[in-house]
């Protein structure tokens, strides 16, 4: 009985203290920890004042308009701003939803003390967009504004005017993508604030102060251009100008002309006789394109099998390295200090350090130039017509180039809507002004140094290799006929010219002490000279020229071995494999030792001047070898699979593909509404996807543009020359 009353008494005891520890649990709560939901709730006498001041804090730092009153702020805007912070704290819906949908400015964050991370309050876009107050005349405004560096003398440092307006530092935004790289923080304002308000107002809220001790102040910078509401997308959506009209118009007619020739095609398919007007219509039939497009047979009997394996995977490839550049540099990034991190791995140096794949469609062009008008100079006796070996090299260009440059300059800003919706409309109004230097191919020098490549009215920056191709194929005669005249002569001209661009390309490298490579991700102190190097080197035609000499020597020997093979041993072929290889390996990861800026704060000037001078012509070296083994008989299951026949209808979609899939990816960034979070699994289904919708409208004006216009020349330019007619009688 003893032991029963001892169990239970400390059976009370026990529940007495839990319970004793509970109440005091709960009195504290009450007395002390009272939650703040968003800063609108009460707070206990205690800490009031320190609670109001941060509740009060993160209020202003979703509205900064309705902070204080500045005289830079128009009175509507802050009256406005005024009623919005009384709805808030009415709890009024459409308050609420307004609030929600404005990003947080944490100013610590911004440009945070020893780090490199960047910070993006993006908001809600859609969600602001659709707020309509009630009986208040304003709607939600979707603004964003960025924050730059601005250095400061120490005297400015040493007074620090961090509530002197005067002092603060502001500025509208350069035409410059490195906008898209700074902070950014997105606000849902009353639509009768300005830029200039919302401007002004965080300019004040962040005040003068001093980053990293470098003598460094914020500016914020922002524009109506970024500012957005359903009334203005609505207006500039359903506002067309004549010229957009106009190509609205051509666009239609081509889809009515190929809609009437597959018809008339179907109905007359069985005819044996067709008429020259006929045979015209047809040219346009979407049934007759469609099969074309889709064939897996070859084109001529004298094609290389390899080159559409070959060109296949390197648009893919360039699809793949378009992608992960574009969403590791842009704004909409919210972990871009994980994909810098990703690009010093040596494995993905193909990927960071892969610009070298567009030397293989250099030497591609080259190669074919010269083993298809070799063969024309061999069946025309040396008549080298070149009145048609330009007009037939701009009608294959030209058609698909200038329907994708309309639509840019025309229909591309009404696709889409988005926060950085602005940029797609800058690159429309870029093209619009310099659509004439695209259509004679010299948009690689006319305005470059006003503009850079980094400028969205530079337009499509892609289109900077079909002006130096098609430059390169205007001297293409310059090499070709003295080696079909004189061959060895020829041979050592072509050879010597080659040294003298190296040493042309050599000389940019060392004048200009331009970086190796050009690598968005690579080494800081580098990324910022990415427009010396484009202009003095990357779109330099005369730099960029011996990949395409080198496939025009390639295309001499193919030229002249076309009938026999040429035997070689088996150890030869071996060690022309290794040599390849190496040189390959060396290519993709030959700055991978020195990406690291932190582990090589200077690249030795030797290493960087030789490697800028000859990685493309070493490439174009190891893409050579394997068309010449492929060729031969030396490539094994490499030639097997390059020659797939699935390839072929991938091939003749490679050049619109590649026309076509940069400028999606910049509408696809520009509309982002939520920051992108890197990760290998996203980037790889982004990329998936943004390569299926690549080829998909590459077929489409494939089979609407691009073969209706190839068929006309076919139809009215037969392959029959004045020379061959006097040969053959």
């Amino acid at each position: 009985m003893f032991q029963k009353g001892e169990s239970s008494f400390h059976l009370y005891v026990m529940w007495s203290t839990r319970l004793l520890f509970i109440s005091c649990g709960v009195i504290f709560s009450i007395s002390f920890i009272v939650p703040i939901t968003n800063g609108l709730t009460t707070t206990p006498a205690s800490n009031q004042e320190e609670n109001q001041d941060l509740g009060e804090w993160w209020i202003a730092s979703s509205v900064p308009t309705a902070a204080s009153v500045m005289s830079t702020i128009n009175e509507k805007c802050f009256q406005h701003s005024q009623k919005f912070l009384t709805s808030l704290r009415s709890r009024l819906p459409w308050a609420v939803k307004m609030y929600e949908s404005s990003g947080k400015l944490v100013k610590n964050l911004i440009y945070a003390e020893g780090s490199d991370k960047v910070h993006h309050g993006s908001g809600l876009f859609d969600e602001c967009l659709s707020v309509q107050s009630e009986g208040v005349p304003f709607q939600g405004q979707y603004c964003t504004v960025f924050f730059g560096l601005k250095l400061i003398d120490q005297e400015e440092s040493a007074l620090g005017h961090r509530n002197d307006t005067n002092s603060l530092n502001e500025e509208e935004p350069n035409e410059h993508i490195s906008n898209f790289q700074k902070p950014s923080v997105s606000f849902c304002l009353p639509s009768t604030c300005t830029a200039g308000d919302l401007r002004s107002a965080v300019a004040q809220l962040v005040g003068f102060r001093v980053i990293n001790q470098n003598n460094y102040s914020i500016v914020t910078i922002s524009s109506d251009n970024y500012c957005y509401t359903e009334e203005k997308i609505h207006a500039s959506r359903t506002t067309f100008d004549i010229l957009t009209l106009a190509v609205l118009l051509i666009f239609c007619l081509f889809g009515i002309t190929a809609t009437t020739a597959t018809i008339h095609h179907i109905w007359t398919e069985n005819s044996s006789l067709q008429s020259f007007a006929v045979q015209l219509l047809h040219c346009f039939s979407a049934k007759k394109n469609c099969r074309s497009l889709l064939s897996t047979e070859q084109d001529s009997k004298d094609s290389l099998p390899c080159l559409h394996g070959i060109r296949v995977l390197t648009v893919c490839w360039i699809v793949l390295m378009h992608v992960g550049s574009e969403f590791s540099i842009e704004r909409m990034v919210y972990n871009k200090s994980t994909a810098v991190k990703n690009s010093l791995r040596w494995e993905v140096q193909g990927l960071a350090n892969g610009l070298f794949m567009v030397d293989t469609f250099f030497l591609i062009s080259g190669l074919l130039v010269a083993f298809t008008q070799l063969r024309q100079l061999d069946n025309n006796n040396g008549f080298f017509n070149l009145k048609r070996f330009y007009f037939h090299r701009y009608i294959r260009l030209t058609p698909v180039y200038a329907a994708v440059l309309a639509f840019i300059a025309t229909l591309g800003p009404y696709i889409g809507t988005g926060p950085d919706w602005h940029f797609v409309r800058r690159m429309s109004k870029g093209v619009r002004e310099r659509w004439w230097t695209n259509m004679l191919y010299i948009n690689n020098y006319v305005a470059t140094t006003e503009l850079s490549m980094s400028s969205p009215l530079m337009g499509p920056v892609e289109c900077w290799y079909l002006a130096c191709d098609m430059q390169m194929f205007w001297l293409s005669p310059l090499f070709i006929y003295p080696i079909w005249r004189w061959k060895k002569t020829g041979t050592i001209w072509t050879v010597a010219s080659l040294i003298v661009f190296l040493a042309i390309s050599a000389r940019a490298f060392i004048v200009h002490n331009l970086p190796a490579t050009l690598t968005p991700l690579g080494r800081p102190s580098e990324i910022a000279r990415i427009d010396d190097y484009v202009l003095n080197h990357y779109m330099e035609t005369f730099s960029r020229i011996p990949p395409y000499l080198i496939g025009i020597l390639l295309g001499w020997l193919l030229h002249m071995k076309k009938n026999k093979k040429i035997t070689i041993h088996k150890c030869q072929a071996a060690a022309g494999w290794v040599t390849a290889t190496l040189i390959g390996l060396t290519v993709n990861f030959g700055m991978a030792p020195f990406v690291d800026e932190t582990v090589v704060p200077v690249v030795n000037p030797f290493i960087r001047v030789s490697y800028g001078t000859l990685h493309h012509s070493a490439w174009a070296i190891t893409i050579g070898w394997i068309i010449f083994a492929c060729t031969h008989g030396y490539g094994g299951f490499i030639n097997n699979f390059l020659s797939c026949k699935l390839f072929i209808p991938f091939s003749r979609l490679s050049y619109a593909v590649y026309l076509i899939h940069f400028n999606f990816i910049k509408a696809y960034a520009s509309h982002l509404r939520k920051p992108f979070y890197f990760t290998e699994y996203v980037y790889a289904t982004t990329y998936l996807g943004i390569l299926v919708i690549a080829f998909v409208l590459a077929f489409v004006v494939s089979v609407v543009v691009e073969m209706p216009f190839l068929n006309l020349d076919k139809l009215l330019f037969p392959n029959n020359s004045k020379a061959s007619k006097i040969k053959n009688s």
